[in-house]
């Protein structure tokens, strides 16, 4: 099979509960994007169906993966969605951590994220999850 030749998301399992606050159903999905040279990040996105008034989670695993690797490889970096004005911002990830328990060694601060390579990475990113994955697209029609 061949590579393909742009940064790509494939997705993977998801699951619904009932939200804490509200009680309205609440999803998440998983999946991972890769770039045509292998690198890998892993995602989750959180957010309550139908329910405009909850921001959405977007957590980013970024490091290595495969054979050899350990949480200690990786870094936490989270997003938030804020449906009310179609916008993202970075976020403090260490509380985050328990979302992804054992992939990721650090959630890295908000401080850490902004005006850097990383910040650039992880809008890339996301605007890649946005496009290929289809099971943003009732997130998408609640704002």
């Amino acid at each position: 099979m061949a590579k393909p030749d742009r940064i790509h998301a494939v997705t993977s399992a998801e699951m619904t509960f009932d939200c804490p606050c509200c009680g309205k159903l609440s999803r998440t999905i998983f999946g991972e994007v890769h770039d045509p040279v292998g690198s890998i990040v892993v995602y989750l996105c959180q957010w309550t169906v139908d329910g405009p008034d909850h921001d959405a989670n977007v957590d980013l695993l970024i490091g290595p993966w495969g054979d050899g690797t350990t949480a200690g490889d990786r870094a936490l970096v989270s997003l938030l969605y804020r449906r009310s004005e179609t916008s993202f911002m970075a976020i403090d990830a260490e509380p985050r951590l328990e979302k992804v328990p054992g992939l990721a060694a650090i959630g890295l601060a908000r401080s850490e994220v902004i005006g850097s390579w990383i910040a650039q990475s992880a809008f890339i990113v996301v605007d890649v999850i946005w496009y290929d994955d289809p099971r943003v697209a009732d997130l998408l029609a609640a704002r």
